[in-house]
């Protein structure tokens, strides 16, 4: 992806006819899948709805964490990693929320939660899910640090906007009928990741992560935030949080691939939204390599 300007640019009109199904056929196929992945999205929500209140009781978390025993040992893994440095093991959820504070246990809650929904089962194709899903944490990172310096976005929806944005990538290549590298092939030859998945799937990530969204009840604001490749209107209440998750990946993109990455660049209308005009991807991919650093998350 990242050799995509030494190669000729592809026209999307002059791409090689894909034989799938119409575009609301392989739609329908993704999504009627998502369906059958009800139970942990639940999970998710009920983490969001709870944390989303001011007043959000810890205990509350905790018997949502509970629910599943599998799901809470996997939390207390990730809590216990040296990211967090606690000063000693904690054996239980409520532990966690006490020296974590339960805004840090709802990232490690969704992070944990979303994994086995992002990546699926292990074949050679679950690889390339794992790469979406290492730069989907990462994105997270870099999300909930701009939305530290900003008072326009909620840390909580920066931080679960990025773990989601790429989530409709993995649902298309798990149940879209089509191996995703054919996209992966268009994109190396200098189309657009949406042209391209149009050009395959008669469809692209965003609508599909925003319809997910959307059949599993989460917030307008996230809902926006997935459609992150579309540049939000000046009086969309929710456009800032699109410009984060768009400045976001890009960071996370340029903190990993350094200058050789094209692709990392930031869109104007996300900067100004943002009042971050006038940083350089240089300074962004810092920032991006420090808080990523920082955090540690890999699953």
């Amino acid at each position: 992806m990242h050799n995509a300007a030494a190669k000729p640019r592809i026209n999307v009109a002059e791409m090689p006819s894909v034989p799938v199904a119409s575009k609301q056929t392989c739609f329908e196929r993704i999504m009627a899948r998502t369906n059958e992945l009800a139970v942990l999205p639940h999970v998710v929500h009920r983490v969001l709805e709870i944390t989303s209140v001011d007043d959000c009781v810890g205990r509350d978390l905790e018997k949502t964490i509970l629910i599943d025993p599998g799901f809470s040992s996997k939390v207390l893994v990730l809590a216990n990693s040296a990211a967090f440095g606690l000063p000693r093991r904690v054996s239980s959820v409520r532990e966690a929320i006490m020296f974590l504070g339960y805004r840090t246990v709802r990232s490690v809650a969704l992070t944990v939660g979303l994994f086995d929904v992002f990546v699926g089962k292990t074949d050679q194709s679950s690889m390339r899910r794992r790469e979406w899903w290492r730069h989907s944490v990462d994105t997270a990172v870099c999300g909930r640090c701009i939305a530290m310096s900003s008072d326009q976005i909620p840390l909580e929806d920066a931080y679960t906007s990025g773990l989601l944005h790429l989530i409709g990538k993995s649902f298309m290549d798990r149940h879209g009928g089509m191996e995703y590298e054919l996209v992966e092939e268009m994109i190396e030859g200098g189309a657009s990741d949406l042209a391209a998945e149009r050009a395959v799937y008669g469809c692209d990530h965003c609508e599909v992560a925003i319809e997910a969204a959307r059949r599993w009840d989460l917030p307008l604001s996230l809902q926006s935030g997935l459609n992150y490749l579309q540049p939000a209107l000046p009086n969309d209440p929710f456009g800032s949080l699109r410009a984060c998750t768009i400045v976001a990946t890009r960071m996370a993109s340029r903190a990993k691939h350094g200058a050789t990455d094209e692709n990392a660049v930031c869109p104007e209308w996300a900067l100004e939204r943002l009042g971050m005009v006038g940083a350089t991807m240089a300074e962004l991919g810092a920032i991006g390599r420090r808080a990523i650093a920082e955090a540690e998350m890999r699953i």
